[in-house]
């Protein structure tokens, strides 16, 4: 059977969803998962939406997982530049909205999965409430990183570069703009099917209506 809009709507928000999820377990949950690589001689430091971790000098440590980090001062620490900008871990407490934006996402794949005619509408509104969301933490992550990385790059002999998280969401941003109007044309064509049957189906209860008179 040829997969229609819905199946087409869902997968693609199933595969938003996973794409978050990866993205929100990056460092310090998994180091090797991050947004922001910065890269000095043999040390190196990870950053992610929970905290970061870091390698100096074959010292591999990582931060409690938090809400929130001094992504300056961990810089500092690595690159020996002094970097101030105290604005920039409370901006950092936003990074909570990925895996609200996963959450969001997943929910959506559910109700378009289960659901039936106005249920469609319904999954594609919260199709676009997960793009939404996960459009301004995207707006974010490149905010606070990309500010960092023009840092580093600029006064450090330290190199820095956007890491795999950071593209994840982004692709999860784009999946969720088209799943949203993908899962709303699934309600029209699934209601015009609907009539369609309908339709076919009269004649042939009149037909036996009168056939049994």
């Amino acid at each position: 059977m040829a997969l229609g809009p819905i199946h087409c709507g869902s997968f693609l928000l199933l595969s938003a969803a996973v794409l978050l999820l990866v993205a929100t377990i990056s460092a310090p949950v998994i180091h090797n998962i991050s947004f922001l690589d910065i890269t000095t001689g043999s040390s190196k430091a990870t950053f992610g939406v929970f905290g970061y971790c870091s390698n100096i000098i074959g010292s591999d440590t990582c931060s409690e997982r938090q809400i929130g980090y001094n992504i300056a001062d961990v810089t500092g620490n690595l690159t020996d530049y002094t970097y101030v900008n105290n604005s920039l871990e409370n901006v950092t407490k936003a990074f909570i909205l990925h895996p609200i934006a996963c959450g969001i996402a997943f929910l959506s794949f559910l109700i378009a999965l289960c659901s039936d005619h106005l249920g469609f509408l319904f999954a594609a509104f919260v199709a676009l409430l997960a793009f939404l969301v996960s459009l301004v933490v995207m707006i974010i992550d490149f905010v606070v990183f990309g500010l960092v990385k023009h840092e580093v790059n600029v006064h450090t002999t330290a190199s820095a570069d956007f890491s795999a998280a950071i593209w994840l969401v982004l692709a999860a941003t784009i999946i969720l703009f088209f799943s949203t109007f993908v899962v709303c044309f699934s309600c029209c064509t699934n209601r015009r099917r609907v009539r369609d049957r309908e339709y076919q189906a009269a004649p042939m209860r009149q037909g036996r209506w009168w056939h049994r008179a």
